[in-house]
């Protein structure tokens, strides 16, 4: 059994990352401002990650929570436990610049890349101890290729691809593998919010299980190999305006 921390585990790719993880048979933190179905293999911690001093309790409240997980070693507290993490929770926001406020514009940074680090920075220093840890962030194809009115978005993904490439090095010599996966645009309630959505067509969008095999190839990957990045992509490029 591995034990995983996954953020914005609730809803969307982060649900589906979740229950395909439970199906292998491996633990699960989940963190999120909202909880799902409780699973005998998933202890769930509600919090807001855009609130940077949350990632500070967490990570003290995880240092003192005992073992929930009876298939793995009792003797030590769950932020010892944990040996890979799966940095998916965020927010999507897009239109002009001079549109958003400032607060706005650091409130979307702070979520989607401080907030991703942050979780990774505090889990690192325990990863490092293990035989075999992973790191895995859910990036976006807005990361590779900016599109009209996604500079905030396109920001924050970019700087989470950098970040990624740069810790993989970093942590090569502890056996940390670390890997991002840019899924384009995926059939969630990520566009509840937004103006427009993917087309309709099944070639127009991703399923959330998609992205979830994604991610598990990169925490199979074997112990001599590091799948760096994966770019997922529906078949037809296709957004429509919500009526």
């Amino acid at each position: 059994m591995r034990i995983v921390l996954v953020t914005g585990h609730s809803k969307g790719i982060g649900n589906a990352i979740t229950h395909r993880l439970l199906e292998h048979g491996h633990g699960v933190v989940g963190v999120s401002r909202s909880s799902t179905d409780s699973h005998d293999n998933l202890h769930q911690v509600s919090t807001d990650l855009a609130d940077l001093k949350n990632i500070a309790s967490l990570g003290e409240l995880l240092s003192e929570t005992a073992q929930p997980f009876p298939a793995s070693n009792p003797d030590i507290n769950l932020l010892q436990s944990i040996d890979a993490v799966v940095c998916n929770a965020g927010v999507g926001k897009f239109g002009a610049l001079e549109n958003f406020s400032i607060e706005q514009i650091e409130h979307n940074l702070r979520l989607n890349l401080v907030s991703p680090l942050a979780v990774v920075r505090t889990l690192m220093p325990y990863l490092k101890t293990k035989a075999r840890s992973d790191i895995v962030f859910i990036g976006s194809e807005s990361g590779l290729q900016a599109g009209r009115f996604g500079s905030i978005y396109s920001a924050a993904k970019f700087g989470l691809r950098g970040a990624a490439q740069s810790l993989r090095t970093e942590c090569a010599n502890a056996n940390c593998h670390v890997g991002i996966v840019n899924p384009g645009m995926v059939r969630t309630d990520f566009f509840s919010n937004l103006s427009f959505e993917p087309g309709q067509a099944e070639q127009h969008a991703l399923h959330a299980n998609q992205v979830a095999d994604a991610v598990m190839s990169l925490l199979q990957a074997a112990d001599n190999a590091v799948v760096e990045e994966i770019t997922l992509r529906p078949l037809q490029h296709v957004v429509q305006k919500k009526k």
